[in-house]
């Protein structure tokens, strides 16, 4: 499982509108609008790809977002390398 966080940048205003649209999207969770008019949010995924194509969908299925931003990445894998160790 692969967790990643973004900062999705919205049309001036449209934050807290696209925020709660973003709720019903699977894997997706919004955790505020951060300065006005960006949203955080953490995916969740099987494969790297996934992320992507999610990332693809929200620029292309919601017209007030303008930009999708990724903050962090982390794997399952990565934590099961680290507690090996």
């Amino acid at each position: 499982m692969i967790i990643a966080s973004m900062i999705v940048t919205t049309q001036k205003g449209m934050a807290e509108e696209v925020a709660l649209q973003l709720k019903r999207v699977p894997n997706l969770t919004t955790h505020g609008v951060y300065k006005g008019d960006n949203i955080i949010v953490v995916m969740e995924a099987e494969k790297e790809e996934e992320l992507v194509n999610m990332s693809r969908y929200l620029m292309n299925e919601f017209e007030d977002i303008l930009g999708t931003y990724p903050t962090f990445m982390a794997s399952e894998d990565e934590v099961d390398e680290i507690e090996e160790k």
